[in-house]
């Protein structure tokens, strides 16, 4: 069963000390938490005005009608990757007007507290759509990071140049369902965990996803040291959502220092150019700085690291030969690595489905992955496939190839050729 988190209802008071809980590691979804706060009409309206600049009144006025997860059918991915810059430049100057109300309204904060200069504001545009276009996309990437118009791998805070100790409020402005949000993965807090720079190790297990179906104006509320990703958007529509990260003691930065984070008894006042001087008092800051600094002037070289895999499974050379174990051997509803390049899964009580184990987006090992409604499900991004076709919702990818299965009593046998 996939891991439980607690959610507020519309008609449910938001729980008393709720900073305290989520920086033990609980997990929240609070409905109409954005409206409550006072904060939901600017916010879409921010975006609204955004999208109106870029792509024109008639456009905004389709979007306010058919919602944000229709974008993609009046806007061009150009013309988002525009509107993604100027709401978050937006967002930005509004931060301190926003989280004036998120941090006590929400998280009981009643004195001092840091939080990111810039939200991130994000639009995830079904995968097959942004397929048509991939340059728009890496070189988005590219420039504001994985996360905003393409899918952040499994990842902690930390490991992107932000504090371990901060709390993120991920809210959605557009409708989000679980096919295109927010994938957490609770098993592997406070877990060592390995990784290749800022995404987990491809041989790691991050447990049990916990996916999340939220309408405009829901938020989901949780410790920035949880292993998250993005969900690769199988859907029709288009998710827009904005996140905050909320510090309330001083932010503690163990790798790379290179986001801002405001004080708030500073920021928006007339001291505002003073506001980010207090976090950035740190040896961390120093350090990025400088080794920054000498890497561009050819002092000092990247690290070498271990590369994730990152190839399709069809376009490998088929096996020969046979794999046989025993069916008690493997728990329902669960995979199992019979090879290097071969799993099995164990769908139900009598479904035997072996299957290529790299997923065909990113390269993600199925045997690390989970059963969800009877489909194989990818740990990387949350993407299933049809344990009778191999093939995923997203139809540009390619599917997965399957082997043929024998099982006689308790012998399973796979037939690699």
């Amino acid at each position: 069963m996939p891991a439980s988190y607690k959610e507020i209802a519309e008609d449910q008071p938001i729980p008393a000390q709720l900073a305290e809980k989520v920086i033990e590691g609980e997990v929240f979804v609070i409905r109409s938490c954005l409206q409550r706060l006072g904060v939901f009409d600017h916010i879409a309206e921010t975006s609204l005005d955004a999208i109106r600049q870029v792509a024109g009144a008639e456009a905004a006025e389709n979007i306010e009608r058919g919602g944000f997860d229709a974008i993609h059918r009046f806007v061009s991915l150009d013309q988002i990757e525009a509107a993604t810059d100027l709401i978050h430049k937006r967002a930005t100057d509004m931060a301190p007007e926003w989280v004036a109300q998120i941090a006590p309204g929400l998280l009981g904060v009643t004195g001092p507290y840091f939080f990111e200069r810039g939200p991130n504001v994000r639009f995830h545009v079904p995968y097959d759509v942004m397929a048509s276009d991939a340059a728009v996309m890496k070189r988005f990437a590219a420039k504001s990071g994985g996360g905003k118009l393409a899918p952040h791998p499994n990842h902690r805070d930390s490991w992107v140049g932000c504090p371990d100790n901060l709390i993120n409020v991920w809210a959605a402005v557009g409708p989000i369902p679980e096919g295109n949000g927010l994938t957490i993965f609770p098993d592997a807090f406070k877990r060592d965990v390995a990784r290749v720079g800022a995404s987990i190790a491809f041989d790691e297990n991050p447990g049990e996803p916990l996916n999340f179906n939220l309408a405009p104006g829901d938020a989901i509320v949780f410790h920035g040291e949880h292993v998250h990703s993005s969900v690769l958007n199988r859907t029709g529509g288009t998710r827009h959502a904005i996140s905050f990260r909320i510090v309330t003691e001083k932010p503690n930065f163990p790798n790379t220092h290179y986001h801002h984070y405001l004080h708030s008894s500073l920021a928006g006042g007339p001291l505002d150019a003073l506001a980010g001087v207090p976090a950035n008092m740190a040896w961390s800051y120093v350090e990025t700085r400088l080794g920054g600094a000498a890497r561009k002037l050819g002092l000092k070289k990247e690290e070498a690291q271990r590369q994730n895999a990152s190839h399709a499974s069809a376009d490998k050379k088929p096996l020969g030969g046979t794999r046989s174990f025993s069916l008690s051997s493997l728990p329902e509803n669960s995979l199992h690595a019979i090879t290097d390049d071969v799993c099995v899964a164990r769908i139900g009580k009598d479904k035997i489905v072996a299957l290529d184990r790299r997923c065909p987006h990113g390269g993600g090992d199925l045997a690390l992955g989970v059963v969800i409604d009877g489909e194989v499900t990818c740990p990387w991004h949350n993407l299933r496939f049809d344990p009778k076709t191999g093939a995923s919702a997203c139809q540009t990818l390619k599917k997965v190839r399957l082997y043929d299965t024998k099982v006689e009593g308790d012998e399973v046998t796979v037939q690699l050729g």
